[in-house]
């Protein structure tokens, strides 16, 4: 692993340019936003900061870089704040009624304006990034065809949204996928009909005999990747799923991450061998191989206990950096190489071969 940097404060989340195999993103509590390069000898190569105590009274929490827009769009609580990436200075605020929880998973596309945005209630907002306002205008790219919504959100959850993204099944219709952290969730193939409900979650899974909760598997990350949704626990444990008759989610792996806690980074690489990267909040990295055993098993069926993916690379980012630092956030560059930011600004690569 190689240290790229260091931040004066801690990185909350980093952001893969869509047009650039080598560069990215991230952004500090504070709202400071820094423009990477891994070709360069000094890597961080831009940076644009601002009060963002003033502008939303909360830390920021999520990144959105549009590279190819020259605009970075960050959530701050219940403020959606753009970054004008050459000026290098805030273009616009918007104030949302609540906080914001989360942006659409995934690498932002080149020539799109839109994304999508996950607030506390689990209602989902369509969001013009040149406009940085809402818009009830939802383009092919989500469920196939373009849409006009008749209000400014739709859907909702019963916890914090922690994975919002599309699965994109062979030969079916997009669905995006919306999962709590209480392991409920819910399916939409179209924002204006009622969505499919779904559980991830057992009441055993929560409480011992003893009555004692005894660290949950919570979720607390997602990923997406084609037909899958890979899903990071509070435990250290990671399941991939797969959507039934576009109305819940089964799960055919569940998996230790070789982690003593939760996992805060999961993270598909793409090319010809996808593979799952996760990163424990201990800074433990960790790539494996799933798909053979995905491929594997039957429809219906789980992949057994005894059967687990083999492991590709085992890094850890506490002794690349010498630090006992937890990480919060994590993407992957380009094809292979990923970058994490932790709680005491250092900013991580680790290729992924």
């Amino acid at each position: 692993m190689e240290v790229l940097g260091r931040d004066r404060g801690s990185v909350m989340s980093v952001a893969a340019s869509g047009i650039s195999a080598t560069s990215f993103a991230s952004i500090n509590a504070a709202g400071k936003v820094t423009l990477w390069d891994v070709r360069l000898q000094h890597k961080d190569c831009m940076s644009v900061t601002t009060d963002i105590n003033m502008l939303s009274g909360a830390e920021a929490t999520d990144l959105l870089l549009a590279a190819d827009m020259h605009v970075a769009v960050a959530l701050a609580g219940g403020a959606i704040i753009a970054y004008d990436l050459r000026q290098q200075g805030v273009l616009s605020v918007y104030n949302h009624t609540c906080d914001n929880e989360a942006f659409l998973a995934g690498t932002h596309p080149p020539a799109e304006q839109t994304t999508l945005i996950a607030d506390e209630n689990g209602a989902i907002m369509p969001f013009d990034l040149k406009q940085c306002r809402p818009t009830a205008h939802l383009s092919d790219r989500f469920f196939g065809t373009s849409t006009t919504i008749s209000a400014t959100s739709f859907g909702a959850l019963s916890n914090i949204c922690c994975g919002l993204g599309f699965i994109r099944p062979e030969g079916e219709k997009p669905l995006l996928c919306a999962m709590g952290m209480d392991g409920s969730g819910a399916l939409y193939t179209d924002p204006q009909l009622t969505p499919s409900g779904f559980s991830l979650l057992q009441e055993s899974d929560l409480v011992e005999a003893s009555g004692k909760v005894l660290n949950p598997p919570l979720p607390i990350s997602a990923s997406f990747l084609e037909g899958y949704v890979a899903i990071g626990r509070a435990n250290g444990m990671y399941s991939i799923a797969v959507p039934v008759a576009n109305s819940t989610l089964f799960e055919v792996l569940a998996a230790p991450g070789h982690a003593c806690n939760g996992l805060s980074v999961l993270e598909w690489t793409r090319g010809d061998r996808p593979r799952l990267l996760t990163c424990s909040v201990c800074g433990v990295v960790s790539l494996w191989d799933v798909m053979p055993l995905v491929l594997e098993t039957p429809e219906g069926d789980e992949v057994i206990d005894e059967d687990l993916p083999s492991l590709d690379v085992a890094e850890s980012v506490r002794d690349a950096v010498g630090q006992q630092v937890s990480v919060n956030c994590g993407a992957v560059i380009g094809d292979n190489l990923l970058v994490v930011g932790d709680a005491m600004g250092f900013i991580t690569s680790c290729l992924l071969v």
